[in-house]
């Protein structure tokens, strides 16, 4: 099985998301989408200023879906 990372930045005060943002590369396994789901999410926080993360309380969701190997 291969997985596809989707990730979702969102705000928990305006309970609204950005649109999704799909990471094009397709991983071997679970674990490897999974522990790039997460040094993906620290990344999208640490780019953006601590300000706008704590007025909209910013929260980074993702998944990791599996697709259909051609």
């Amino acid at each position: 099985m291969k997985f596809m990372l989707i990730l979702k930045v969102c705000s928990a005060v305006h309970m609204n998301c950005l649109p999704p943002i799909h990471d094009s590369f397709v991983f071997n396994s679970w674990s490897e989408c999974a522990s790039a789901g997460y040094l993906r999410s620290i990344k999208i926080i640490n780019s953006m200023e601590s300000s706008v993360i704590n007025n909209n309380k910013v929260v980074v969701n993702f998944k990791c879906t599996e697709v259909t190997e051609s």
